[in-house]
């Protein structure tokens, strides 16, 4: 009887454990998009309503999610546009190391609006689903 309330106890010690290990990797990893938003955000002079969540994954692309509807007028502007896509990929590059990579920008439903892929002195831009969809 003693060692099956042990290895319960044990049991429930251990799990305590597992998840408190892995609450404190998702805060940190919550933490890090905060910081990666807040320093995009500063490097291209957005304002912090501007930009829902960043992320990257596959350690090569990053993903910004945007408030669209204070994007449109920027991203309607083709000039405007190819500004912020070139100065957000060699923010990114610059970031990471990575000699190519690739930025995309989605919308609050995450429809992609548009993206860059490539390198700073060779990229191609694609524009996704209109600014309005949601």
């Amino acid at each position: 009887m003693k060692r099956g309330v042990l290895f319960i106890l044990v049991s429930m010690l251990i799990s305590h454990f597992d998840l408190a290990e892995q609450t404190t990797y998702n805060d940190e990893k919550a933490v890090i998009k905060k910081d990666l938003s807040l320093e995009y955000t500063e490097k291209l002079g957005l304002k912090k309503a501007q930009i829902l969540n960043i992320e990257i994954v596959n350690d090569s692309t990053l993903k910004v999610y945007i408030n669209e509807c204070s994007f449109c007028g920027a991203f309607s502007n083709a000039k405007v546009r190819n500004d912020i896509a070139h100065k957000t990929l060699d923010w990114f590059l610059n970031k990471t190391g990575y000699k190519k990579g690739t930025v995309e920008w989605h919308n609050k439903s995450k429809a992609k609006i548009m993206s860059i892929s490539g390198s700073l002195s060779a990229s191609e831009i694609k524009l996704g689903s209109s600014c309005s969809t949601r």
